[in-house]
Parts: structure tokens; sequence; C-alpha cells
């Protein structure tokens, strides 16, 4: 009579251990949804602040041109 009992038990802390491992990798999951999201914007806004500089750069070479032609 107590193996039985004992396989119940047994199953239930099984039953509930894989409960809170699921859990938590869900968890886990969303969070590296979300990093990537993070990362992907991260991304985009250093490829337009590396336009912008290389805009910037671009123009302020232009404006040393012309004022060694000026000179």
């Amino acid at each position: 009579m107590k193996t039985p009992e004992l396989i119940t038990l047994l199953g239930t802390v099984i039953s509930i251990l894989l409960s809170i491992i699921a859990y938590f990798l869900k968890q886990l999951h969303g969070n590296f949804k979300k990093m990537e999201n993070d990362m992907s914007f991260m991304k985009a806004s250093i490829r337009l602040m590396k336009a912008e500089l290389k805009s910037n750069y671009n123009l302020l070479r232009q404006r040393m041109e012309f004022l060694e032609r000026k000179m």
C-alpha cells in the first residue's frame, strides 16, 4: 500500500518541478525576445548616428576645401 502512495507523491513532486521549470523557461524566452528587440533598436540607432557623422564629416571637409580655395 505504501508504494502507490509513494509513486503518487513522486509523480506530484515531479509535475510541480516540471511546471516550475517551464515557467522559468517561458520567462527566459521572453527576456531574450526583449533583448533581441533592444539590440535591433540599438543597431538602427548606431547606423543612424554613423550616417549623421559621415554626412557631418563630408560637410566639414567641403567647407575646408572651399576655404582653401578662397585663400
